[in-house]
């Protein structure tokens, strides 16, 4: 079969910034598709930026599509025009992991794809190209009849090492201009699976709460590949536990300098626990070019860890912050804003510590409620949804009626702590430096690299963060959601086969009647009579 494989852009500030990685789940899934004789091509619409027609799905029968959270209305659009093609359109990723029925009831994906797909996506394949059974697929949801099909859940992968690697080969690796200390970086995954199930999170419940890992040697195989046949010397690793296994990192430590490739920076995740039991392991780390690690700090409140189920307190945060500053290796600190319970005194707590922990990189997010997570059940639970616009849940805009702070309360605080982490006597007086022995790595590497990369300008990102965070006010965007709403009062019909039709579904529940998704409120024989679409101008 021939396959398009498709990973939207995105509209939120990251995507603007061109701030971006080339996207390995496609990547993996592309790599097993054609690894088991099927054509396969990728579009990565962050470098690609062509609106989709239906001739564009002409020459292929399968188009599948990545869908997370705010991704997911672009990913309805171009799942649109390919079934206007007539093509089978698959779409997978987490959000529609968690909420498949709300994706088949569009009316314009045929499958999704339930958790990681790589073996699931073969299966699939071969199914459809033999004309066989779907019921008999693992992890995959349709609707027959009418009515929601959802199949026995199937196993993640268990062995990685047995995986082919990325298909890097279908994607265009030279236009991804994302850096670190001024070097090209790319991306890999080496683990999966996550055991600490946090609040926020949904990793645990996409997949599992086993940690499967690559071993060391398969690791830098693959390194060894992206050092010499693309020339990275900087690379970020994506998984959420790099560093679980203490052993595994130094097995990888080892493996590098073995294969005399100690001339590489890096950047992982990993956590105050883990790096505070394990002084060595940091300190091997350093040795072979740990350049930052990116620690989810969240917050210098004990009652809003305790929220988060962090299981870390203050004072570890701060150990585990000491003990990378005297390895020199930076920190990407990651911190929430608008917890449940936080008020604007509590907030401006942690935005006075993140001056004073002054990280390389400082990363704040407004607390969200991700499909598949904890905190989406309770808030659902408890009626705290403002909204549901997909598009906005980008962990930059305020989605949750809290109690401590109002929806836009939440947002001016989130661009009051940027400017607090950024704008400050620490980090303009008293900057941090690398290591002697990081520097010298860093002087050799830029040597050899010649024209350094130009880093992101922090003046055009706070601008293009500032216009957004104006954009979407959330007092202006409920009242103009409120005005759509009530636009929308009449009867809403989808038709699958017509281009351009609103494929908005309101709060009510919707059924499937002969291909079409009706107001649940609304009879049959209504419909027939009076059929109001909408159509999109």
């Amino acid at each position: 079969m021939k396959v398009l494989l498709i990973s939207p852009q995105g509209s939120n500030i990251y995507a603007k910034m061109k701030v971006g990685l080339p996207p390995l789940g496609l990547a993996y899934l592309a790599a097993v598709i054609r690894e088991d004789g099927h054509d396969v091509k990728i579009i990565d619409r962050a470098i690609e930026k062509k609106d989709f027609v239906p001739e564009d799905f002409s020459p292929f029968d399968v188009v599948g599509i990545s869908a997370d959270t705010p991704r997911y209305p672009e990913a309805l659009e171009i799942a649109a025009v390919a079934k206007e093609a007539g093509k089978i359109v698959v779409m997978g990723g987490y959000h529609v992991t968690f909420l498949d029925k709300e994706a088949l009831e569009t009316g314009v994906t045929d499958i999704i794809v339930r958790g990681e797909a790589e073996e699931i996506i073969v299966n699939l394949l071969r199914a459809l190209e033999n004309g066989e059974d779907l019921h008999k697929v693992k992890g995959i949801s349709f609707v027959e009849n009418e009515k929601l099909v959802r199949t026995a859940v199937a196993l993640p992968p268990k062995d990685l090492d047995a995986m082919p690697f990325p298909a890097r080969d279908l994607l265009p690796m030279s236009k991804y201009t994302s850096q670190m200390a001024g070097l090209p970086v790319t991306n890999l995954i080496t683990s999966r699976g996550c055991p600490f199930n946090c609040y926020f999170c949904s990793s645990s419940r996409f997949g599992g709460l086993k940690w499967r890992y690559r071993s060391a040697k398969s690791i830098v195989d693959e390194i060894e590949i992206l050092y010499h046949d693309y020339g990275y010397r900087a690379f970020a690793f994506m998984d959420d536990n790099f560093t679980l296994s203490k052993r595994r990192v130094m097995e990888f430590a080892d493996e590098l300098e073995k294969r005399h490739m100690n001339d590489i920076i890096w950047w992982c995740f990993s956590r105050v626990d883990i790096l505070i039991r394990n002084e060595d392991m940091v300190k091997r780390m350093a040795e072979v070019g740990a350049f930052q690690i990116f620690l989810g700090l969240e917050s210098h409140s004990e009652d809003t860890l305790d929220d988060y189920g962090k299981n870390i307190g203050n004072k570890e945060q701060d150990q585990a912050i000491e003990l990378l500053h005297k390895y020199g290796i930076n920190i990407h600190g990651s911190f929430i804003v608008g917890d449940i319970n936080e008020t604007k005194e509590i907030a401006m707590q942690t935005a006075k510590w993140v001056q004073q922990v002054n990280p390389r990189v400082t990363q704040f997010s407004i607390l969200t409620p991700y499909p598949g997570t904890a905190l989406y059940h309770d808030v659902e639970r408890e009626g705290r949804f403002l909204h549901k616009n997909w598009e906005l849940y980008d962990a930059l805009h305020a989605t949750v009626k809290t109690d401590g702070m109002t929806p836009d309360e939440i947002q001016k605080m989130l661009i009051k702590d940027y400017r607090m982490a950024y704008l400050n006597k620490y980090r303009l007086f008293h900057p941090r430096k690398p290591s002697p022995a990081m520097a010298r790595r860093l002087k050799k590497l830029r040597e050899a690299q010649g024209k350094m990369m130009k880093t992101v300008n922090p003046v055009k990102f706070f601008w293009t963060f500032w216009v957004e965070m104006q954009r979407t006010k959330p007092k202006k965007l409920m009242a103009k959601m409120e005005k759509e709403s009530k636009k929308k009062r009449s009867l809403h019909v989808t038709d699958n086969a017509t281009r351009g039709l609103d494929l908005t579904i309101g709060d009510e529940e919707t059924n499937l009647i002969n291909g079409m998704y009706i107001d649940g409120n609304s009879m049959k024989e209504k419909a027939d009579k009076e059929l109001q679409v909408s159509i999109k101008k």
